[in-house]
C-alpha cells in the first residue's frame, strides 16, 4: 500500500516538473547523464527526448561543456548549490549557433545515504529581456551621444533640484564658457545664481510637475552676465512607470538673427525719418505692364493735390522733351543692361513752374534674366541746382583770382631764388675777403695792435665766422625748402653710414658711440635724408655732456598711423618709425616744441656754438616726406627724437 502511495506520488511530482514554464533537468553520476529533462527545457535547447536521455549532457550538447562543466563539477563535489544569472551560454539551435543567457540553480541530490548522485538543473532563459536591457541601454548611449555631438546646445537635468547630468560640448563652449568638470553632477541653479531672478526655474518646476514640454521663440536670457535670445526646449525625460525623472533641455542661440533683425528695424526707421527730412519719394515701376506705385511725396514734388493717382505715362508727359530725349530714355537703355537706373532732369509743374528731379533705382531681373520691375527713389534737387549753379560761377572767380595770385606767388618765389643766390654768391664774396684780410692782419700786424686793440680784432674773425655759418644754414634751409622732391628707394643703413664719414673727425675726437638696428630700405630723398641724420648727429657731438662718452643710438620699427600720437596720419597705411636717443646735455621738455623753430637756442652760444637752425632743418625734411617728429629731453639725462614717415 505505502509503494503503492509514493509510485503515485512520484508519477504526480514527475507530471508538475514536466508541466514546469521552468527548463528542468536531472543529471547523474559524474559523467552528468541525463536521467530526465522537461518539455521546457528540451524547447530550450533545441532538442528530442530520445536525444537526451541516458546520455551524457555534454555528448549531446558539446557546446556548453567549456561554460558549465566547471561548474556542475563543483557542485557534484562540495554539494553546495550555483546561483546562475544572465549566465551566457553558446547553444547550437534552430540551425545556428546562439548566443543566450540564463538565469539557473544548480543542486546537488542525494542518495538515501546522504551521498550526492547527480544534480538537478533549474534554468530560465532570459536572452530576450538581457536583448532588451542591452538595446535600451544602447539606445540610451546612442542618446547621449548624439545629445553630446549635437551642433545644437544640449544638456540633461535630473530630479527637483534639476542636477546637470550631461551638457554637451557646445552649450559648454558657446554659452555657459565653462569646463564639464565645472557643472557636472552640480545643482543648475548654485552654477547659475542668475537664473533665479529669471523665469526659467518656474518653467523648469512646471515641466517637471506636468510632464508638459514647453517651447519658446528668441526668449531673453541673462547667463554668465551675458544677454542672450535663445530658442529653447524643456522636454520632460521619464522612467520605465512613466514617471518623470528629468528634463533635457535644447538650446539654439539666435541672438544674432535677433539682433540683426533689430538693427534691421532700427535702420529702416532711421531710413523712414531720413526719407521724410529729405523729402525723398519712392516708386515702383512694373516693367511688364508700365504701372508704377509711388509715395505720396511723389505726387507733391510733381505739383499735383494730394490723393492724386500718377501713371508713368503721366510723369513721362511732365518731363522736359529735351530732358526726355536726351538723358531720360537713355538712362532707360542703359538700366537695362547694367541694372543700374540714375539721372537728373527737368519736370514742367502744372503751375508752369519748372523743377530739377534726380532719379536713382534699380532693376529687377527673374531667374530667365528677364526685366521684371525697377525700384528706386526720386527727389527734388532744385535748390542744389541753384547753388551749384552759383557755386561754379563762385568758382570761376575764385579760379581767376587765384591765377592773378599765383602769379605774384611765382614773382615772390623768383624773388626768394635771387635773395638765395646774393647769399650764396654776392654775400659770400665780401665776406670772403673781410676773413682773409683779417688772416693776413693777424699773420703780420696783430702784434702792433694793442691788447684792446687784438681783442675787438677777434671778435670781427669770430663774427665773420658766425655769420659765414649763418649764410650757409640759410642756404641748407632754403635749399630743404624749395628742393626738388624726388624720392628713391634705397638702404637707410647706407644713408647712415655716409653721414657718420661725414663727421668722422668730431666722432673721432669725441671717442662716440653709435648703435644702429638695421633700418632696412625707405622711399626718401637721399641727399635730404642724409643731412637729416648729419644734423642729429652734429647735434648730439656738440651737446655731449662734459666727462661722458657720447653715446647714440637709432633704432627701427615699422607701425600703423593708427598708433603715431598727435598726428593726421592714414590709420592704416604703414610708416617708419626711428626712435634717435644720445646721453647729452638733454633739455627741458616744456620746450620740445621751440627747439625745432628757426633760430631758437636753449644754451649759451658763448659755450655751443650755432646758429639754432639745425633742427630747424630737420623738421622741414620729415615735413617733406609727410611725416611727423617729436622731441622728448630731460636735463643732464639726454634727449630723444621720434620719427615717422610713410613705408610708401
Amino acid at each position: 500500500m505505502e509503494k503503492a502511495i509514493a509510485s503515485t506520488q512520484e508519477r504526480r511530482f514527475e507530471n508538475i516538473v514536466k508541466q514546469a514554464p521552468v527548463g528542468i533537468t536531472i543529471l547523474r553520476g559524474k559523467d552528468m547523464i541525463v536521467e530526465m529533462a522537461n518539455e521546457t527545457y528540451l524547447q530550450i535547447v533545441d532538442r528530442k527526448e530520445a536525444d537526451l536521455i541516458g546520455r551524457s549532457l555534454f555528448e549531446t550538447l558539446p557546446e556548453v561543456r567549456s561554460s558549465v562543466e566547471p561548474l556542475l563539477n563543483n557542485v557534484f563535489e562540495t554539494g553546495i548549490p550555483y546561483n546562475g544569472f544572465q549566465f551566457p551560454v553558446f547553444l547550437n539551435r534552430y540551425g545556428q549557433r546562439e548566443l543566450t543567457y540564463f538565469n539557473f540553480v544548480y543542486q546537488a541530490l542525494l542518495d538515501e545515504d546522504g551521498r550526492i548522485s547527480g544534480i538537478v538543473v533549474v534554468a530560465n532563459e532570459v536572452t530576450s529581456l538581457v536583448n532588451a536591457k542591452r538595446f535600451i541601454e544602447e539606445s540610451e548611449r546612442q542618446f547621449r551621444s548624439m545629445v553630446m555631438q549635437s551642433p545644437i546646445a544640449m544638456t540633461i537635468f535630473r530630479g527637483p533640484e534639476f542636477v546637470i547630468e550631461t551638457a554637451n560640448q557646445t552649450l559648454l563652449d558657446t554659452i555657459w564658457r565653462m569646463k564639464e568638470s565645472d557643472v557636472i553632477g552640480k545643482k543648475a541653479l548654485d552654477v547659475f545664481p542668475e537664473l533665479k531672478k529669471q523665469k526659467f526655474p518656474a518653467l523648469l518646476r512646471q515641466v517637471y510637475e506636468t510632464g508638459i514640454t514647453h517651447r519658446e521663440k528668441e526668449a531673453l536670457a541673462i547667463v554668465v552676465d551675458q544677454s542672450f535670445y535663445f530658442d529653447y526646449e524643456y522636454a520632460p525625460l521619464r522612467d520605465r512607470e512613466g514617471k518623470v525623472t528629468g528634463i533635457m533641455i535644447s538650446v539654439f542661440d539666435v541672438t544674432e538673427k535677433v539682433i540683426t533683425r533689430q538693427h534691421v528695424e532700427e535702420a529702416r526707421e532711421r531710413l523712414q525719418l531720413a526719407v521724410e527730412a529729405t523729402n525723398l519719394a519712392n516708386w515702383d515701376l512694373d516693367l511688364q505692364d508700365f504701372t508704377i506705385l509711388h509715395s505720396d511725396q511723389l505726387i507733391e514734388i510733381f505739383g499735383h493735390p494730394p490723393g492724386t493717382v500718377l501713371t508713368h505715362q503721366q510723369m513721362r508727359a511732365q518731363l522736359m522733351p529735351e530732358d526726355l530725349q536726351n538723358v531720360v530714355l537713355k538712362a532707360m537703355e542703359k538700366a537695362l543692361q547694367t541694372g543700374i537706373y540714375q539721372y537728373e532732369a527737368r519736370i514742367l509743374l502744372p503751375n508752369g513752374n519748372i523743377k530739377w528731379i534726380k532719379t536713382q533705382g534699380k532693376v529687377v531681373f527673374n531667374e530667365n534674366g528677364t526685366p521684371k520691375k525697377m525700384l528706386g527713389t526720386l527727389r527734388d534737387i532744385t535748390e542744389e541746382k541753384s547753388f551749384s549753379l552759383a557755386l561754379e560761377n563762385e568758382v570761376r572767380e575764385r579760379t581767376r583770382e587765384l591765377a592773378v595770385n599765383n602769379e605774384a606767388l611765382e614773382k615772390m618765389n623768383a624773388e626768394l631764388n635771387s635773395f638765395a643766390y646774393v647769399s650764396s654768391h654776392d654775400l659770400q664774396e665780401p665776406l670772403r675777403k673781410i676773413r682773409i684780410f683779417a688772416e693776413r692782419i693777424s699773420e703780420t700786424e696783430l702784434h702792433n695792435l694793442s691788447e684792446k686793440g687784438q681783442d675787438y680784432f677777434r671778435r670781427i674773425e669770430k663774427a665773420a665766422g658766425t655769420m659765414q655759418t649763418l649764410i650757409n644754414d640759410l642756404l641748407s634751409y632754403s635749399r630743404t625748402s624749395n628742393a626738388d622732391r624726388v624720392t628713391e628707394l634705397v638702404s637707410m643703413n647706407t644713408v647712415l653710414e655716409e653721414a657718420r664719414e661725414q663727421l668722422k673727425e668730431e666722432f673721432e675726437e669725441k671717442k662716440a658711440i653709435l648703435r644702429s638696428d638695421d633700418l632696412g630700405q625707405g622711399r626718401i630723398i637721399p641727399f635730404q635724408f642724409k643731412q637729416l641724420l648729419i644734423n642729429l648727429l652734429s647735434n648730439s657731438l656738440k651737446f655731449a655732456r662734459e666727462g661722458h662718452r657720447p653715446v647714440i643710438t637709432l633704432r627701427h620699427e615699422t607701425v600703423k598711423g593708427s598708433e603715431i600720437p598727435n598726428s593726421i596720419a592714414i590709420p592704416q597705411k604703414d610708416y617708419h618709425h626711428l626712435i634717435y636717443t644720445d646721453n647729452g646735455i638733454g633739455f627741458d621738455n616744456q620746450f620740445r616744441e621751440r627747439i625745432f623753430e628757426i633760430f631758437q637756442r636753449l644754451n649759451s652760444k658763448e659755450k655751443f656754438n650755432g646758429t639754432g637752425i639745425g633742427l630747424a632743418i630737420v623738421k622741414k625734411i620729415v615735413s617733406n616726406h609727410q611725416g611727423f617728429i617729436e622731441a622728448h629731453g630731460e636735463k643732464d639725462k639726454g634727449a630723444q627724437f621720434d620719427i615717422w614717415f610713410p613705408v610708401q
